[in-house]
């Protein structure tokens, strides 16, 4: 399947539950963006200074650089993403850099336009962190995922995965960037459904990654690859619905989860939008 315009991936009772939403229409300053975008990324891979023994990557054989706010893993309350000096004045420079600010927006704006009930969810959520602890920074004023990663390449290619620790009935964004031919390479493969999907350069793709075991097509020897994805860990949620404390202190206080895990998942797969529902609302607007 192709990704240079939207398709929508629907379940049984016809919710969008991941979608191809493609790249801006009718918009030539789009690839200069998406080129400029590769550029700086290139540029942070050449600046940061990675550790001398770092973390193994499990997704693949690649640097990454993360930024925004993380929650789990043993943290014991959501924390910005540790960084040392010179390289947090080198992670502020690109998160300020246009080419990318426009990408997060980008993401954002279809986040928006395609599943508005979950987008309001992260939107709800991360105003609330924010406003209980001020020393929380969110990576992009203009998205609400409240943390990235930077795939830094040269040649991205993931292994089959999940992102356990993002919201299972939330999404994770992502744009592929580089300069590679996505008819014989980079293709995003969606193993539980038996897809593969075209992910040319300056696309954009939203897969409930924590529920959908995922990978990447490798890209020719001469080729580029690059991708950025934003995503909100799914600890997050449960902070602020647990009152800004961890659910074993929550549970210490003599509270009780009401609600339950299934019920839980059962109303975020409700929060998904149904596509004849985000249809009827387009030609509703077009009328007005």
């Amino acid at each position: 399947l192709g990704c240079r315009t939207p398709l929508p991936l629907l379940d049984s009772d016809g919710r969008v539950f991941a979608i191809l939403a493609g790249s801006p229409r009718d918009d030539t300053s789009w690839q200069a963006c998406v080129r400029d975008a590769a550029r700086a990324m290139k540029d942070l891979r050449r600046e940061y200074r990675f550790a001398a023994n770092p973390k193994p990557n499990r997704r693949g054989d690649y640097p990454i650089v993360t930024v925004g706010i993380s929650y789990g893993g043993g943290q014991k309350w959501p924390s910005n993403m540790a960084q040392t000096k010179h390289n947090s004045r080198v992670v502020s420079n690109i998160l300020k850099h246009p080419a990318i600010k426009r990408v997060a927006g980008f993401i954002n704006t279809a986040f928006q336009l395609y599943a508005p009930d979950v987008h309001e969810h992260y939107h709800a959520c991360l105003n609330d962190l924010l406003k209980s602890d001020p020393t929380l920074t969110r990576p992009f004023d203009n998205s609400v995922f409240a943390a990235g990663t930077f795939n830094l390449g040269a040649r991205v290619a993931t292994k089959v995965h999940l992102d356990h620790m993002n919201l299972a009935t939330g999404w994770c964004g992502i744009i592929a960037l580089g300069d590679f031919d996505p008819t014989t390479g980079g293709h995003l493969a969606l193993w539980d459904l038996k897809l593969l999907l075209q992910f040319p350069p300056g696309a954009v793709i939203f897969i409930p990654s924590a529920i959908l075991r995922h990978s990447n097509v490798a890209v020719s020897a001469h080729e580029t690859r690059l991708s950025f994805t934003q995503y909100t860990a799914g600890g997050l949620f449960r902070w602020r619905d647990c009152g800004f404390r961890s659910k074993k202190a929550f549970e210490n206080a003599g509270l009780q989860d009401t609600q339950g895990g299934e019920n839980r998942f059962r109303e975020g797969v409700a929060r998904f939008s149904k596509w004849e529902d985000l249809m009827a609302s387009v030609l509703e607007s077009i009328k007005h």
